[in-house]
Formats: structure tokens, C-alpha cells, sequence
């Protein structure tokens, strides 16, 4: 289990490179975060590509990475069994929707985060065991 663990935290902790740009979601974005969240788990990489940001496709966010995330997503940490917090936080100047969740093959937690534009567009996306998260900012969007 433990190395699973370490495996994921090498492979998936920043599935792609956040966008430094990014502009500040709405909070009320939460509905399309899960959304995102729902299809990065079902492995919809054509619906993830399609609302991704144009830099994000040039970036990272392209059909066979988002296939391969979904498959080791899976195969590392098996399903999510149960979300145990949902917020938004500011990092690095951008507004990120972080979802902290329990997985069946994973003894710790997980953490999925977005940046999700103004827009409604991904424009970066990590992926990882909780305890290896990134630090935020703040624990609030402005």
C-alpha cells in the first residue's frame, strides 16, 4: 500500500504545470469543478481537452495525458468512496477548488485541485496524496 502511496506522489502529485496566469474562479463554480472532477475519473478526455484553456492544451492538457491520469488515478488509488471536504483556496494568486477525498486503495487522503478560469475553462490541474500538498496562500478566494 505504501508504496502505491509514493508511486502516486511521484507520477501524479502536478498532473500538469498550473497555469500562473490563470484568472480567479467564481466560487460558485463548484458545480463545474465536480464536474471536471467526474470526468478526469471517468477518463472523458475529449470533455476534459474541450474545457481546457488553450495554453493548458499547448501545456499538458492533451487526450492521451488526460487518458493516462484517469488510468493511474485508478490503478494507484483505486475509486473514490468518499469526499471529506471541497473549498477554495488562493495559491499563487489563483483561486483553486481543492477536494480532499478517500479512496479504496489508499490509506491517506487524496487532494484533486483546478484552476478553473473566469470563463469556466481548466486551466491547470494537480493531483495527489494529501499530505504532499502544495501550500496555499489563504484558505479563502477573495
Amino acid at each position: 500500500m505504501k508504496s502505491r502511496m509514493s508511486a502516486l506522489a511521484l507520477v501524479m502529485f502536478i498532473v500538469g504545470p498550473i497555469a500562473a496566469h490563470a484568472q480567479d474562479a467564481p466560487v460558485d463554480s463548484l458545480a463545474l469543478a465536480r464536474q471536471y472532477t467526474s470526468w478526469l475519473y471517468a477518463g472523458e478526455a475529449d470533455s476534459l481537452v474541450a474545457s481546457s484553456t488553450e495554453s493548458a492544451r499547448e501545456g499538458f492538457s492533451t487526450h492521451s495525458r488526460w487518458t493516462q491520469y484517469a488510468e493511474q488515478i485508478s490503478r494507484m488509488a483505486g475509486e473514490e468512496v468518499a469526499v471529506l471536504e471541497e473549498s477554495w483556496k488562493l495559491r499563487n494568486g489563483d483561486c483553486q477548488y481543492y477536494r480532499l477525498a478517500a479512496f479504496s486503495d489508499m490509506e491517506d487522503f487524496m487532494v484533486v485541485r483546478w484552476i478553473i478560469t473566469k470563463e469556466g475553462r481548466i486551466g491547470g490541474v494537480g493531483v495527489g496524496p494529501a499530505e504532499q500538498t502544495p501550500p496555499f496562500d489563504r484558505e479563502s478566494c477573495p
